[in-house]
């Protein structure tokens, strides 16, 4: 039953990835962190992630705005670290519940519609990326901060989903490096991600394919969709 439950979690956010270009480690963590802890969650989804990344970030990298990009990842590498020494001294249960209240706080502000009226300042891009980088070495979910960056701007869908897979690319390459250097990388664990990993890349695939068959207007209400049932479904667990 567990590893049912596990495999479900990890195909529903492998069709999240690829329909959003974000979103995996909001899904999947919540639920594997109650399955197996924290421990082996967190590096579970980055192990993952990184392997999406692969067949996704060229033509991604043609869309971005590479200066944007480079200054919220080069702010991610900075606190990566930091989070991942948050993983490795939290306690699980309130590391949990501090995955869940981040992804219910920016569900709440996302849900309020503000939005950026101009081009958003240098500072604030700095503050995302080091926000997301603290979130993704402590819980693997460097997401909030940069869904809520990018899609409170102009940038049109196709931009938007590029800038994400472009700056998880980066970021989650750091954040499996410094959890390799923690110790978190044990054989468990990549057993694990290769278990999980056809089921994740099929329903990438699959979610990839209807991104392209979307019109517009659906992919910042997908997005926003994505966000409200993870917070709910993971405050209820």
């Amino acid at each position: 039953m567990r590893l049912a439950l596990a495999l479900g979690a990890v195909a529903l956010a492998g069709l999240v990835r690829g329909f959003a270009g974000f979103g995996s480690a909001m899904v999947m963590t919540p639920p594997l962190a109650a399955l197996y802890g924290p421990g082996v969650a967190v590096p579970i989804g980055l192990l993952l992630e990184l392997l999406l990344t692969a067949p996704l970030l060229p033509g991604a990298a043609r869309l971005v705005d590479w200066r944007r990009i480079g200054l919220l990842a080069g702010s991610a590498a900075t606190t990566v670290p930091l989070g991942t020494l948050v993983l490795t001294r939290l306690h699980p249960e309130a590391l949990r519940l501090a995955i869940s209240a981040v992804i219910l706080a920016f569900v709440i502000i996302l849900a309020f519609g503000w939005r950026y009226t101009g081009k958003p300042h240098r500072a604030v891009a700095v503050a995302a990326g080091a926000a997301s980088g603290l979130l993704t070495g402590a819980a693997g979910i460097g997401g909030p901060p940069i869904v809520f960056y990018v899609l409170s701007g102009p940038d049109p869908a196709g931009r938007a989903r590029a800038s994400f897979i472009t700056y998880f690319a980066i970021v989650d390459l750091v954040a499996v490096a410094a959890s390799a250097w923690a110790g978190l990388l044990s054989a468990d664990v990549a057993r694990h991600a290769a278990l999980f990993t056809p089921a994740f890349l099929g329903a990438a695939w699959l979610g990839a394919r209807s991104f392209g068959r979307a019109p517009e207007g659906v992919y910042r209400w997908a997005a926003l969709g994505i966000l409200v049932v993870v917070a709910l479904a993971s405050l209820a667990g």
